[in-house]
Order: structure tokens, then C-alpha cells, then sequence
């Protein structure tokens, strides 16, 4: 232990970075020097390993009391994945606003927020935020009028849109995007999904069963990887324009082929098609070189 704290405080931080986070907040009780350190983390984890015995603080208490005066100038990665219900999407609005204010690179929230707005307008003009995602949540009050600059890193897992909101409204507000990952909910209340990213590199999009879905279009024409999990049953449009420069595709499709997915990938290097459309000479997977 002796050899340990005759490390200089930087060092000191740098090691306690490895750890979670929890575990770092844990040495506080080591010694007076040791209290604040974990304070200068400029990565912050707060998930289910922060279930704690009774009588302990909770996780909301911690993180209202220590998130204000945390002392990196620069919070480089907030996650919090949490379904308590003594965390309201209040504390959440709060959390991600102090988090902006620290220039922010990377936020993974996981939060059933019952159709409650998590995100303050501010937020979508964030210059720092380069991958943002989201699981649970819901949004609304997106305004068209701003950017997320430096955003390149896009993922939504079972996300809600409300008040005629859309992803598009969203995606034409990330002018870098280039990996963007969609998993729609069974309850998705949209009925139609737009996707047109002129800069998206890598998209990977799943479209689940029961969704009641007219159709979706896909407009990324500079595509490099595609991976499209169509397993809707409903007979729906599938429009795909072409997209030149994409090497690498997976289709794994329930009930039939699209033509537009067909055209859409002639310069592919590396096609899997997943499928149990008649027109195949086999039911299962297939690859091509």
C-alpha cells in the first residue's frame, strides 16, 4: 500500500479508470487522500452494480449529491442503466445536463421513461457529444434548427417517438453520422421509418414481427456495411436506393426479398442472405464471396 500512495494523484486516477466504478467510489473509506480521487474518473458507470444493501444510499441519492461536484473538467463517457422507480426522468434531465455542460463524448442511457422527455432542447446542440445511445427512452421536443456536429456513433434500442416526431427529424440533425444501429420496438407507434444519411458508413436495422409497418425507406449512399433483420410478416414497402460503395451486407429476411434490396446491393464484396423465401434453392443462411 506504501508503494501505491507514493504515486502521484494522476497516476493514481489513471489506475482507479480500469476498475468500475463503484468499486473506485469504494475507495474513499481508504484514507483522506484517497476520498476525492475517484472524483477525477472522466468515465462514469453507474448500472445494476449499484444495488446496495438497506440503508445504504441509493443510487439516485449518490449521484444527486457527487455528480454536481465532480472535479474532471471533461466527463468523458456517462452511462447509467437503471429501471428503479425512485429515479424519475427529472433526475435524469438533470444528470445529462451536467454532463453536457462537461463536454461530454460518449452517453448510454437505459431508462423506461414512459413516454416522459428525458432530453432538454440544449441537449441537441451538445458540440462535444460523439456517440450517443439510447435504450427505453423517449423522444420528443426535438428542434430542427440545431446539430449534433460531432456526432458519428448512433444507436436506439426500443426508443420511442411522440407528437409526430420521427427518427428522420432526428438523423438530419447528426451532419457526421457514420454508424447508425436501430432495433424497433413491437409497439413502434410510427408506421413508417425513413433512414437518409448521406454520410452513414455502417447501418444496422431490425424490424421486428408484430409491427404494424406500411414501409420503410433507406436512402445511404455512401454504405459500406449493411445489416438488415426484416422480420416483419406484414406485407410492407421496402425501398433501398442504391448504394455504390457497400462491401459487406447481412439480409436476413422472414417472408420475402425485397427487389430494392436486391438492386440496391450489386457492388457488395461480402453478401449473407438468411431467408425462408421459396425463390431459394435452400431454406437458412448463404453467403457470398
Amino acid at each position: 500500500m506504501d508503494k501505491i500512495n507514493g504515486l502521484p494523484d494522476d497516476l493514481l486516477v489513471k489506475i482507479l479508470s480500469y476498475v468500475p466504478t463503484d468499486i473506485a467510489v469504494s475507495t474513499s473509506i481508504l484514507s483522506k487522500r484517497w476520498e476525492f480521487l475517484w472524483m477525477w474518473l472522466p468515465n462514469l458507470d453507474y448500472t445494476s452494480r449499484w444495488c446496495r444493501k438497506p440503508g445504504d444510499v441509493g443510487l439516485r441519492d449518490f449521484i444527486h449529491k457527487n455528480l454536481p461536484l465532480h472535479r474532471a473538467p471533461v466527463i468523458e463517457s456517462l452511462r447509467f442503466h437503471s429501471n428503479s422507480p425512485d429515479i424519475k426522468p427529472e433526475d435524469i434531465r438533470r444528470w445529462i445536463e451536467i454532463a453536457v455542460s462537461r463536454h461530454v463524448h460518449d452517453l448510454d442511457i437505459d431508462h423506461f421513461s414512459e413516454n416522459e422527455n428525458i432530453f432538454l432542447s440544449s441537449f441537441f446542440a451538445c458540440k462535444s457529444l460523439v456517440t450517443l445511445k439510447l435504450r427505453s427512452v423517449t423522444l420528443r421536443d426535438i428542434p430542427s434548427m440545431v446539430c449534433l456536429p460531432s456526432l458519428k456513433t448512433l444507436l436506439l434500442d426500443n426508443v420511442s417517438f411522440v407528437e409526430g416526431k420521427s427518427l428522420q427529424e432526428l438523423l438530419s440533425i447528426c451532419p457526421v453520422l457514420e454508424d447508425l444501429s436501430v432495433y424497433c420496438d413491437d409497439y413502434e407507434n410510427t408506421k413508417e421509418l425513413t433512414i437518409v444519411v448521406p454520410s452513414l458508413l455502417s447501418l444496422s436495422l431490425y424490424i421486428p414481427d408484430e409491427w404494424l409497418l406500411d414501409g420503410y425507406w433507406i436512402d445511404t449512399p455512401s454504405l459500406e456495411y449493411l445489416k438488415l433483420e426484416d422480420w416483419n410478416s406484414c406485407d410492407h414497402l421496402s425501398l433501398i436506393k442504391n448504394m455504390p460503395k457497400l462491401r459487406e451486407a447481412y439480409v436476413d429476411v422472414k417472408c420475402f426479398l425485397p427487389k430494392s434490396v436486391i438492386e440496391s446491393i450489386t457492388s457488395v464484396k461480402h453478401l449473407t442472405i438468411c431467408s425462408k423465401v421459396p425463390f431459394l434453392s435452400t431454406a437458412g443462411c448463404q453467403s457470398k464471396l
